[in-house]
């Protein structure tokens, strides 16, 4: 399930623990992620404009093999939805994350960054930095992230978080934003 929304976040809870039993029932050992409500933002996980908030609620996670993980995504433009190519600051991107780090710290657990991106910006390459920094420091508990928009179905130059190669050869400049992570320890 992607970016779950609309409901109570107990009613995502007893959805996707149902979805865990129904997936160990079949033998499957591999690990799961699992995405909080309210579009499972980083930044909003222990908000209540949803309901209760993820950080009270999720915590109720069954998987009888314990191998699942946390799958959060944040934007770093003024809303957060990822509508924008203007990210709010260069430190925007371990601000956002810091509430949800201290949560996985407080409760021992892990998370993948399932979707992030930012514009072609100098403001922009600096926040995605500080976010990767951020995760880095924190690898205990940052598994994996993914960029938002690879792939063919978001050409480039028309999607602006695309990071698929230009028609006219060549690479996305955004690309250049996750080279520094081939360094991480993520």
């Amino acid at each position: 399930m992607n970016e779950p929304n609309g409901m109570k976040t107990e009613t995502w809870l007893a959805d996707a623990n149902a979805a865990i039993a129904a997936i160990r029932k079949t033998g499957a050992k591999n690990l799961l992620t699992v995405p909080g409500n309210g579009w499972t933002g980083a930044s909003s996980w222990s908000s209540n404009w949803y309901g209760t908030p993820n950080a009270q609620v999720m915590l109720g996670v069954v998987d009888p093999d314990n191998n699942y993980i946390y799958e959060v995504h944040q934007y770093l433009d003024s809303d957060g939805s990822g509508t924008h190519d203007t990210c709010v600051s260069t430190t925007a991107g371990s601000q956002d994350l810091s509430g949800f780090t201290s949560w996985l710290k407080t409760n021992n657990k892990k998370a993948i960054l399932g979707e992030f991106a930012g514009g072609n910006n100098s403001v922009c390459s600096q926040a995605i930095a500080d976010m990767l920094n951020h995760m880095e420091s924190n690898s205990d508990y940052y598994v994996a992230y993914t960029w938002w928009a690879a792939g063919p179905w978001w050409p480039w130059p028309n999607y602006m978080f695309s990071v698929e190669p230009p028609t006219t050869g060549g690479n996305s400049p955004l690309l250049a934003y996750l080279y520094p992570a081939h360094t991480h320890g993520i």
